[in-house]
């Protein structure tokens, strides 16, 4: 195996001074492999980071769809069920309408009164502890 630059460098005799030629070229050269690993690291760090993303988006995407559905099946059967109750299909249907408006003025209220503010902080806060 041939001796390498570094090799060379450590059987030097301990009174010869350091060539500067050699010392800026292992330096070059050490600052050349650290850039490069720093720059692996970044990409895996990003690569890391999006997986993470893409598979939470994912997961929202399949739950948002699963709810979706559960709510719609739920939605016909109350409005059937109101139908029966009051001896007419569109009756029903239409107060099934009425209690989603109902459930939405409610959850804006809520929104505007509470979980807007709370939400927005612990994003903020999220997003500081991070750093």
């Amino acid at each position: 195996m041939a001796p390498t630059d570094r090799h060379r460098h450590a059987n030097r005799d301990e009174d010869a001074a350091p060539d500067p030629v050699e010392f800026v070229q292992e330096l070059v050269g050490s600052v050349t492999d650290y850039a490069r690993a720093e720059g692996e690291l970044l990409k895996l760090r990003s690569a890391k980071r999006a997986g993470d993303i893409t598979g939470r988006i994912v997961l929202v995407v399949a739950l948002v769809l699963l709810l979706n559905g559960v709510v719609l099946m739920l939605s016909v059967a109350w409005g059937i069920w109101l139908g029966q109750r009051f001896q007419d299909p569109a009756l029903g249907f239409l107060l099934a309408g009425g209690t989603y408006v109902l459930l939405i003025g409610l959850f804006y209220l809520i929104w505007r009164l509470v979980l807007r503010d709370r939400i927005t902080l612990a994003i903020v806060n999220a997003a500081h502890a991070e750093d």
